[in-house]
């Protein structure tokens, strides 16, 4: 297997016909969309889905493979499934790999199979030009004050984190993606981190993503 795999984050919200439409054909659609997703989660490192606490949609989903064809067969299966009624409202592509900033040389791809947590985000983020400008070692100490703080925080039990790179292949560089057990814990940990050195040189980190799992019935209503 190789040391990094591409990574897929898209939503979808749905339009008002959608939610006109008789019971039935929510179903229909729903179902053929379950079956994509069951045929998919075989060919994929990891597929997770959430509903979404993001304006603008109301599905996300979280796609990882060795392969950009099979991410992209995946995410054109689901928009024919869903037969017009929605559409894309944010897609991120990027590539998650060893940081520069740590030890490891290897990703955990076996921690992208385990169990879904409640809580996804996915926090697309771009820094300044000075910031690459400045020697390494000085970014190098930045970015351990930010990791240290983070790790260390009381608050900050059971977050998994994932950075993922963007470069030349998005509008982002970065797109962090973070599954979460509780969003209270998770908005105290962000807030102490306004407080770190690395703050200085980010320019853009929206849209944020945010979803839930949830059962694709709360989709019929």
């Amino acid at each position: 297997m190789t040391n990094f795999a591409y990574m897929y984050v898209f939503s979808l919200g749905f339009c008002r016909d959608w939610w006109r439409s008789s019971k039935e054909e929510k179903e229909e659609v729903l179902g053929s969309l379950k079956a994509i997703e069951d045929k998919n989660s075989k060919r994929l490192i990891s597929l997770k889905r959430y509903a979404s606490l993001s304006y603008h949609s109301h599905l996300v989903y979280w796609a990882s493979s060795e392969d950009t064809t099979k991410l992209e067969e995946f995410r054109t299966s689901v928009l024919n499934s869903v037969k017009g009624y929605a559409e894309e409202s944010n897609l991120f592509l990027s590539i998650f790999k060893p940081s520069p900033y740590t030890s490891s040389n290897e990703i955990p791809f076996s921690i992208l199979k385990l169990q879904p947590l409640r809580y996804f985000v996915a926090y697309p983020m771009k820094k300044s030009v000075e910031w690459y400008l400045l020697p390494f070692e000085e970014r190098e100490k930045i970015m351990k004050e930010h990791i240290s703080t983070a790790i260390n925080h009381p608050k900050n039990k059971g977050i998994r984190s994932f950075t993922t790179y963007s470069f030349g292949i998005g509008d982002y560089e970065f797109v962090v993606i973070y599954e979460i057990p509780d969003l209270e814990s998770w908005t105290e940990v962000v807030e102490k981190l306004r407080e770190v050195q690395a703050r200085k040189w980010i320019t853009k980190e929206e849209p944020i993503l945010v979803g839930e799992l949830r059962d694709l019935d709360f989709l019929i209503g």
